[in-house]
């Protein structure tokens, strides 16, 4: 038996992973009659899943798509800790790793395994329009994001997310350029396939260079994986500034500052009950009030309330509406306040991507809903 066909190099869990396997036993009914491939599906040395398909009949070929197998095995998490590397995420959470073992089942008998394939590594990124199945390979080594070059942040920021892709275990440099000195942040992978979540806020690199930057320090650099991003430190402003944290395209976390117009507004869910307008007491005596309050016909007895926000961009450039459109399909999102990332969900369902020389220069607003309902009194 042979593999005529198998999933290419940094495909996606997101994508179709289509194997095609052949045996001549496959072409002859009279000896092998009604024959199956029996395939298994092992995740990073464990075997989670056996099916069964029925060759072609016209080209004995066995067609085997295991993507929707394959993606339940792998779930992005964010658990930052302090410093310049917040996190490395791998196995089950940014990749996961294949073997695909094929049987083969005829004259309704299984057979021993006849064909087991190379470990393959499968990632979490999605596509969206292509003309190839993946795109993740031309991004190691480097950072996995697509955002634009010059960063705004502020000084307060206690994260500030950017993902770099290590294929390998090959120690790879952070160099920061700005504040007291310039600092190389030498990070090696523990595994390959790997995501590593840098923080570049002035928080984290204080962290691991305490006094590096002040309040006074205005702008820095970030070099890695032969890209530069320039940082600007801004003001806080008039109105109160918030860090939005999303889970981009490529399977990392990435950071937007949402520094201008804030409206925050409560949904309410309230539970009513109709009563008469008037009360008979012990004594018989009827009366539409006690005292001077008048006696309740509509009675709220419970009430929740659920908690949205509306963010504010600053003036963005074309890029930025580009790349911001992942945050607005992002299955994981957290807004930062106070220092806590609470989880949200975006409520915009369409996103009109903006260009200045059609529509001017314009910021970007985004409805967030922070999807807990919260009980008020009962009574």
């Amino acid at each position: 038996m042979t593999l005529s066909s198998t999933p290419p190099s940094y495909s996606s869990v997101n994508d179709p992973l289509v194997y095609v396997a052949y045996d001549a036993h496959a072409v002859d009914p009279v000896t092998y009659a009604n024959y199956k491939y029996v395939y298994e599906v092992w995740v990073n040395g464990t075997k989670q899943f056996t099916g069964k398909v029925f060759p072609n009949p016209t080209t004995g070929y066995g067609i085997m798509d295991i993507g929707q197998v394959v993606r339940e095995y792998v779930e992005a998490t964010l658990a930052p800790g302090s410093g310049i590397l917040a996190q490395e995420l791998g196995e089950g959470a940014f990749s996961v790793s294949i073997v695909l073992k094929i049987r083969e089942e005829y004259n309704g008998t299984l057979g021993a395994v006849v064909l087991t394939d190379s470990t393959r590594v499968y990632f979490n990124h999605y596509n969206g329009r292509y003309s190839d199945f993946t795109l993740l390979g031309s991004y190691t080594a480097k950072p996995l994001s697509t955002r634009p070059t010059t960063i705004n942040l502020l000084f307060t920021n206690n994260y500030f997310f950017l993902p770099y892709f290590s294929a390998t275990t090959t120690p790879f440099n952070v160099v920061i350029t700005g504040g007291t000195a310039t600092r190389t942040k030498t990070i090696t992978p523990t595994a390959a396939n790997t995501m590593q979540l840098l923080n570049i806020s002035p928080g984290a690199i204080n962290t691991d260079y305490a006094g590096n930057f002040t309040e006074s320090t205005e702008q820095y650099t970030v070099a890695v994986g032969g890209v530069t991003y320039t940082v600007n430190v801004v003001c806080a402003g008039l109105y109160t500034p918030y860090m939005v944290h999303f889970f981009n395209k490529f399977g990392g976390f990435e950071t937007m500052l949402f520094n201008k117009v804030r409206r925050k507004q409560y949904e309410v869910e309230r539970k009513t009950f109709q009563q008469l307008p008037y009360r008979v007491n012990g004594s018989g005596v009827v009366s539409v009030k006690t005292g001077s309050i008048l006696h309740d016909q509509q009675t709220t007895y419970a009430a929740k309330f659920s908690e949205k926000l509306r963010l504010n961009t600053d003036l963005l450039s074309d890029a930025e509406h580009e790349w911001l459109a992942q945050l607005v399909t992002s299955p994981i999102v957290y807004v930062e306040d106070g220092g806590v990332l609470y989880p949200v969900t975006v409520g915009a369902n369409t996103y009109a991507f903006k260009e200045h020389i059609v529509d001017g220069t314009q910021n970007l607003a985004i409805d967030f809903d922070f999807g807990t309902f919260y009980k008020t009194q009962f009574r």
